[in-house]
């Protein structure tokens, strides 16, 4: 007699909780799951499908726990017993489960494990920032961390001439690199600039850019800049460099995407393999 959806779910459940019996944490997480208390992912769903979604969502929540092991360092016990983290773990994780690219999993993973931060943001914060994550594509996070790479590169001018006039607006700003921006968005995510403009005017709605509007001579628009949210956003989902536990400057996107692509890649081989599931995350931790 074939196993049940709730049963099959279960077992699947299990394997990846057994898998992290060194990360009592994250085993506990896991074993949340498997309690009749519904997060969103385990709704009644067509027989003729449960085997294909099953080996999907299995495949998934792999690629998240993975993720989340790895940057547990600031939760703590008391911390996953509080109603907000609760609250943000599950609906991370249905978002999670609903995404299709793993390198995307992954950044809910990054964004949870900082969940910690709520005891001094607020769960608003959080709840703001998981909305951007599952709103923003892959493809326009890497816009905006090619953007960001040129505004790095080109800091704005001191504020004020010794004569008190501004010494550079934000369009003067723009125009001294984005040339350069339309050419490394082309070459490296194979978007024409004219193209950018449409999608640039609909990441306005992120927050995490800005358009820059006004009259300014021979401007017909089309430019912008990152506003401080988007510093925030990406010290919460891990995206810059470390030092200290302190964000810094640099934001290497690229090579972020390529190396997170590389660890979903590793888990789904390693999972494929006919080894059992305890031995398979303890050669992956060596």
């Amino acid at each position: 007699m074939p196993e049940s959806i709730a049963t099959q779910s279960s077992n699947a459940l299990q394997k990846i909780a057994d898998a992290y019996e060194g990360s009592p944490l994250v085993r506990g997480l896991v074993q949340l799951l498997m309690s009749p208390v519904p997060y969103g992912i385990g709704s009644a769903i067509d027989a003729a499908l449960t085997s294909k979604i099953e080996n999907m969502r299995e495949e998934r929540l792999r690629v998240f726990f993975k993720e989340l092991a790895a940057g547990t360092r600031d939760l703590s016990e008391d911390t996953i017993q509080q109603e907000d983290f609760l609250h943000a773990y599950f609906a991370t994780l249905k978002a999670a489960v609903n995404t299709r690219q793993k390198e995307k999993i992954g950044l809910f993973a990054r964004l949870l494990s900082n969940a910690a931060r709520m005891e001094q943001t607020g769960s608003e914060t959080y709840e703001e920032f998981l909305r951007i994550l599952e709103d923003l594509s892959l493809r326009e996070l890497h816009i905006l961390s090619i953007l960001k790479r040129l505004e790095d590169a080109h800091p704005n001018l001191p504020k004020v001439m010794r004569d008190g006039e501004l010494a550079e607006t934000d369009l003067q700003r723009a125009n001294r690199f984005w040339d350069d921006f339309e050419k490394a968005v082309e070459s490296e995510v194979d978007i024409h600039p004219d193209e950018l403009r449409a999608i640039l005017n609909r990441l306005n709605r992120t927050g995490l850019y800005e358009s820059i509007v006004g009259t300014y001579f021979d401007y017909g628009g089309g430019k912008g800049k990152l506003t401080p949210l988007f510093e925030q956003f990406t010290t919460w989902l891990q995206l810059q460099e470390e030092q200290s536990h302190k964000p810094s400057s640099t934001f290497q996107t690229k090579e972020w995407l390529v190396k997170l692509q590389r660890l979903a890649e590793e888990v789904a081989r390693k999972w494929d393999s006919d080894k059992s599931a305890t031995e398979t995350v303890a050669e992956m931790r060596r």
